[in-house]
């Protein structure tokens, strides 16, 4: 049995006694490290390095608060020769192929830990034969007497050297081997022979010659060709070979040069077969990405209508006793839906690393507001006792201020969702160090058993199998929280004294010193004149029930809408007549809302346009963006938001009024 000396980056227990038990059976003693943080890491790998111990790194993609690919950089920078190998059960195609072009030697899936000693065996024997070659390439340089005897012991080299002129004076055994030629066949002949008539033609081996003679070394892989015609992919280094003494103007004398070939005709078969599976995954990455897109539209958009149409009947007037309740039990549920699609999706372009964030100077008052108003109806639904402790106020992040929002209404959505009616939510901000700011979501709900606090951060993972049958949901939440508290620099952790009693959750980020004043803006914005509230809207949807809601919503909020359901028919109408304000979707019959967007800009200068789109990843809302979209609504439409953004562009155009816009 083998023995290794192994630094295993894992955060399970479990986890690393499978991995270890498959090295085991694969013939393997692993001598292990375990770590699962990056100072532990960082510690591990100097002390293994200084004492020469150290055979292979084996890490986990996905830790808490330390990422495979943070190890794969500190590794590739403190001992960039050791194999290092992801064991993940989440490591996708494209990172895969990401992290093997960012310098992983190979990656396993848990799921699949049989291949791990092959994997390993391979990884070994690669590393070795590159050592081999360059201390080979070394040996040969320090005198005639050690490269004799070298090349006399080498078995799977062809060793040649060459005159100036790059005519074979020496060939050891392997070179017959090799390339079929006895040493009487090619001593003093042109080593061009060994090369294709392509590449005798194109100049290939002046021009490697040429390189060794310039720099001193040229390394030319390609396929060679043997004595019985065959061909055969060689990994080749040739090197020039210099006198001792100094000629007239400091240059050494070249003598001749050293050659050497590997026959790597497998490698490259492997290497091709790898350039495939790569270009595959990109091309089925693509493909993913695609369907997710159309997915997220085809579920959000039926909601939209519902949205509006709750909506409509809620300012149509008194109605009978029980609707209202209704109507805000179909309203929540939409909300829900929408919830769930945006959580897939986050985790999605998390776990592929295209996760954007929106940094500015943000107040953490009013996005915790903003939260707790998100959270208000549930918790009245449900009478529970909420309670607010501000021990500093006016304090500044640095973050995206959507995603803050994001993570506190999962806090506090989760405390409302398990607490029973009657008890009591309370959210505490407070300052632990000068440097950081936490804000703690406490509740007096169901409790979280011990057993479970240590994956309550874990994508799909609640407590156990009641806690979804109670109380559904996918267990999303809180990982996709816990994630972005990361990416602000901060932390999220969990605390409970067991089922039954109650939970803390607290978020802790730095605090933006020497921020700027908070932008008073929007106090101008509501002083400005209230004298037209009325909006000319041109509405574009392709989706006749969306259409007709959205159109009867905006009439009955009192502006004037006109409809065109193609890009043809949106860009006739913006031709036609004065508008105030476009909502455009983006997926449309004959062509894009982007489309529409660079038609608007040119016939309505000046006048803003709104994407309200199902399509509503990172990149689908940077692309509205970079259209010239002022906003983007992602469906379903938040009816509250929009409101508040009419109201807005209401206002915007009564100034421009004001100041003499006829």
């Amino acid at each position: 049995m083998t023995t290794l000396h192994v630094i295993l980056v894992e955060d399970s227990a479990l986890d690393a006694e499978f991995t270890l038990s498959a090295l085991d059976r694969g013939g393997y003693h692993a001598e292990t490290t375990l770590v699962d943080n990056e100072a532990a890491f960082t510690r591990a790998l100097d002390e293994a390095i200084g004492n020469d111990r150290l055979d292979l790194i084996l890490a986990d993609f996905v830790l808490p608060s330390f990422s495979g690919t943070e190890a794969l950089a500190i590794a590739r920078a403190r001992a960039p020769d050791v194999p290092f190998i992801f064991v993940s059960g989440v490591l996708g195609e494209e990172h895969a192929v990401d992290m093997l072009k960012r310098g992983a030697t190979d990656y396993v899936l848990k799921q699949r830990l049989s291949r791990l000693p092959a994997v390993v065996a391979r990884a070994l024997n690669e590393r070795s034969v590159r050592l081999e070659r360059i201390r080979i390439e070394r040996t040969l340089h320090e005198t005639e007497t050690h490269f004799r005897l070298l090349v006399d012991a080498l078995r799977d080299y062809a060793v040649m050297t060459l005159d100036a002129h790059g005519c074979v004076r020496t060939w050891n055994a392997a070179s017959e081997r090799i390339l079929g030629y006895t040493s009487a066949e090619v001593l003093g002949q042109s080593a061009r022979i060994f090369f294709s008539r392509e590449d005798i033609e194109a100049g290939a081996f002046e021009r490697e010659l040429d390189e060794a003679r310039r720099v001193g070394t040229s390394s030319d892989d390609r396929w060679l060709w043997r004595k019985d015609g065959k061909s055969f992919f060689a990994a080749g280094t040739t090197t020039a070979i210099l006198s001792d003494d100094l000629r007239a103007g400091g240059e050494r004398t070249l003598l001749g040069f050293s050659k050497i070939i590997r026959d790597a005709t497998q490698a490259r078969f492997a290497a091709d077969a790898l350039r495939l599976a790569k270009e595959q995954a990109e091309t089925a990455n693509r493909a993913k990405d695609h369907f997710l897109a159309v997915l997220s539209h085809e579920l959000r958009t039926p909601l939209t209508p519902i949205l509006a149409a709750v909506r409509l009947i809620e300012m149509k007037g008194p109605l009978p006793d029980g609707v209202n309740a209704t109507l805000d039990v179909i309203r929540r549920n939409v909300e829900l839906e929408a919830r769930l699609i945006d959580d897939l999706l986050d985790l999605t372009s998390i776990a592929r690393g295209k996760l954007s964030l929106n940094f500015q100077a943000v107040s953490l008052d009013e996005v915790l507001m903003s939260a707790l108003e998100m959270s208000s109806a549930d918790m009245h639904a449900k009478r529970l006792h909420i309670s607010t402790r501000f021990e500093i106020e006016g304090t500044r992040v640095s973050g995206d201020a959507a995603r803050l929002q994001q993570i506190i209404w999962n806090l506090v959505r989760n405390a409302v969702k398990f607490t029973p009616e009657g008890g009591r939510v309370e959210v505490t901000v407070c300052r632990p160090d000068p440097q950081c700011v936490s804000v703690v979501v406490s509740d007096t709900g169901i409790g979280i058993s011990a057993e479970a606090l240590p994956r309550i951060f874990s994508a799909f993972e609640q407590a156990d199998e009641t806690i979804s049958k109670g109380f559904g949901g996918l267990g999303l939440g809180l990982a996709i929280a816990s994630t972005l508290a990361q990416k602000h620099g901060g932390t999220l952790s969990a605390h409970s004294e067991g089922r039954g009693a109650g939970a803390r959750f607290t978020l802790t980020l730095p605090v933006l010193l020497d921020a700027g004043p908070v932008d008073d803006r929007a106090a101008g914005e509501e002083a400005a004149p209230e004298s037209s509230s009325s909006l000319r809207v041109l509405l574009v949807e392709d989706n006749a029930f969306t259409s007709s809601a959205m159109a009867d919503l905006l009439s009955a909020l009192g502006h004037q809408v006109s409809v065109a359901d193609t890009v043809h028919g949106a860009i006739e109408l913006a031709g036609d007549r004065p508008f105030d304000l476009l909502i455009s979707d983006i997926g449309l019959p004959d062509g894009s809302g982007l489309d529409v967007m660079h038609a608007w800009t040119a016939r309505q200068p000046g006048v803003p346009g709104v994407a309200v789109t199902g399509y509503g990843m990172d990149e689908d809302v940077r692309r509205c963006r970079d259209a010239g979209f002022a906003d983007h609504l992602t469906k379903p439409v938040n009816v509250d938001r929009l409101e508040a953004m009419l109201r807005a562009i209401a206002r915007q155009v009564a100034t421009q009024q004001s100041g003499g816009r006829t």
